[in-house]
């Protein structure tokens, strides 16, 4: 398959490669901000996208703010939140400025979900061959049909909107054309039991989604479907892959060839939580 209009990453120095591991989720953004629903702002110090979709909600990427105009640009997009009581994610990275972003955000009111590895492999390099169940079949699948008999490994049962809503975003963006995701899905015996979906951003691959049902874990069943998303990208000609890891992946994705760059981090910002704050403070 041909990769047009697509620049891949070859310089494995460490500048590049940790801006890459920061800018792929801007360009992941900047992607999901197209979906049906969702507004897209691109200020060109921070891309953000908005909707009063469950499952579509806000995410912030890519701040370049300077340090004099960075508290009211932060405000600025939080207040829009907040008229629309809408929560929101705020992606914050090696390359987000002002270097204190972090405590910036922390006094606007979010609160530091998590800090995450952020991680690089060389897909010339990775380890390809595990242990995996007998029977066990992965491709990359546009019809998401399937999920309305089968849990989703990633999102769950389809038992509520929030949950459809992800799911038939993740359909509505392996499908857009200039082709730059694919969601892969193992099956085995005929049900969904792993995930991964590859996208390719700032001119590596990056990794999301990455799950295994709970009752077929410890079976290699993560690392299989990890690994053929990877190929995919590898074989379109893509060298470097990124990822955010988990605490269980940051045991998993060293043995596959990943190694960890930088920290990337996920603050929250809750409609409830600061609306409380506010009557609380009356």
């Amino acid at each position: 398959m041909a990769l047009t209009g697509f620049e891949t990453l070859d310089d494995l120095s460490s500048p590049a490669l940790v801006a890459a591991v920061e800018e792929n989720v801007v360009a992941w953004t900047r992607l999901k901000g197209s979906l049906p629903g969702v507004e897209l702002h691109d200020d060109g110090d921070a891309v953000w996208t908005s909707s009063s979709l469950p499952g579509r909600g806000g995410a912030v990427a890519g701040a370049r703010f300077t340090a004099a105009a960075a508290d009211e640009r932060i405000a600025a997009i939080l207040a829009h939140y907040l008229r629309r009581l809408e929560p929101t994610l705020w992606w914050a990275g090696p390359v987000s400025t002002p270097s204190d972003l972090g405590d910036r955000l922390r006094d606007a009111g979010l609160r530091c979900q998590i800090h995450m590895p952020g991680m690089a492999c060389d897909l010339h390099e990775m380890r390809t061959e595990f242990r995996r169940p007998s029977g066990l079949t992965i491709a990359p699948i546009e019809d998401f049909e399937v999920f309305r008999r089968h849990a989703h490994p990633f999102f769950g049962p389809a038992t509520t909107q929030r949950r459809r809503n992800l799911v038939e975003g993740i359909g509505w963006i392996v499908r857009r054309e200039p082709r730059r995701a694919w969601h892969f899905v193992a099956h085995l015996d005929g049900t969904p039991v792993g995930c991964a979906t590859v996208f390719l951003g700032a001119g590596v691959a990056g990794l999301y989604h990455v799950a295994t049902a709970d009752w077929a874990r410890g079976r290699g069943i993560g690392k299989a479907v990890t690994v053929a998303a990877l190929e995919h990208a590898r074989d379109l000609g893509v060298r470097i892959a990124i990822l955010h890891s988990s605490k269980d992946g940051e045991r998993i994705y060293p043995r596959i060839g990943f190694r960890e760059v930088c920290t990337m981090s996920h603050w929250y910002y809750s409609k409830t939580r600061q609306v409380a704050q506010r009557l609380a403070a009356r």
